[in-house]
């Protein structure tokens, strides 16, 4: 159950995953003052990305659409 969330959208080509990733994390602990332990993507997007180094689980679904992310505390 979510208690709080961001749907971020970032369809740049020439920026990696990670990056768009960190982006959104960045203007999520700016606005609320927190950071979220949870990143939806869509199955697309690519799978290679470090959770550890982003310090984030990152879940698959297919509910989330292409160049969204979906990001979760919970």
């Amino acid at each position: 159950m979510m208690n709080q969330g961001m749907l971020w959208f970032d369809d740049r080509k020439d920026i990696p995953d990670e990056q768009k990733i960190a982006a959104a994390l960045k203007f999520y602990e700016q606005k609320y003052g927190r950071r979220p332990n949870c990143c939806y993507i869509h199955s697309s997007t690519g799978a290679e990305i470090d959770q550890t180094e982003l310090k984030l689980r990152i879940e698959v679904s297919q509910y989330i659409l292409p160049n969204h992310y979906l990001l979760e505390e919970n």
